[in-house]
């Protein structure tokens, strides 16, 4: 598996996050993390099956070409270690409690 990390200016929004990893997903990488806060997108890509040209060529076409400066990502403190659960990426996601809908009724609707 090689890695890639690209800078994606037009990637300003979740929305824009969405259809970066449709684009990807589409030529069949499964490993993305992608941030509409710091403009990147991190992928793990088999070469075998997919070329860097065509990751490149696909987020051409779907409008959010990368740019050509190369991103250094910044490495974990010195004194801490690599594998820490403190610098592992990990999706996070948010879900409301059903007793919250339930308590909150009509006024959703509004």
């Amino acid at each position: 598996m090689e890695q890639m990390v690209l800078r994606i200016p037009k990637m300003w929004a979740d929305h824009h996050v969405l259809a970066v990893r449709r684009a990807l997903a589409d030529i069949g990488i499964q490993e993305i993390e992608a941030s509409s806060a710091r403009r990147l997108v991190r992928l793990s890509f088999d070469p075998s099956v997919v070329e860097s040209e065509a990751i490149l060529r696909a987020l051409r076409d779907a409008g959010y070409a990368p740019t050509e400066e190369e991103v250094r990502l910044p490495e974990p403190p010195a004194n801490k270690e690599p594998g820490s659960p403190w610098f592992v990426h990990v999706a996070r996601t948010a879900q409301t409690n059903r007793l919250d809908l339930e308590m909150s009724g009509d006024f959703r609707k509004y």
